[in-house]
């Protein structure tokens, strides 16, 4: 269970925080191999959503053939939603 915070915890940790100002030490990575990683975490994201993006279109193509297959109208227009994701 996340711990409970009452409202006073919550203004101390707010002033130390501002005190200690870790956003000017933030800078992301430094060395070109940090740097690399970092470029690589985006590449495998884009990767992972574009793959979920092909496997939801899948699907619905799946459905749409099984409704048309059972004669019932689909509620979705598949071509419509292709467009929509198609900059994945």
């Amino acid at each position: 269970m996340a711990r409970q915070w009452t409202q006073e915890q919550k203004d101390r940790q707010s002033a130390l925080i501002r005190s200690w100002k870790p956003w000017t030490r933030s800078t992301g990575p430094r060395t070109a191999t940090g740097k690399a990683e970092a470029s690589r975490n985006r590449q495998k994201a884009l990767e992972k959503a574009r793959k979920e993006v092909a496997d939801a279109r899948k699907a619905l193509t799946e459905a749409q053939d099984a409704l048309e297959r059972l004669g019932c109208k689909s509620s979705f227009d598949l071509a419509t939603i292709v467009a929509l994701t198609k900059h994945f």
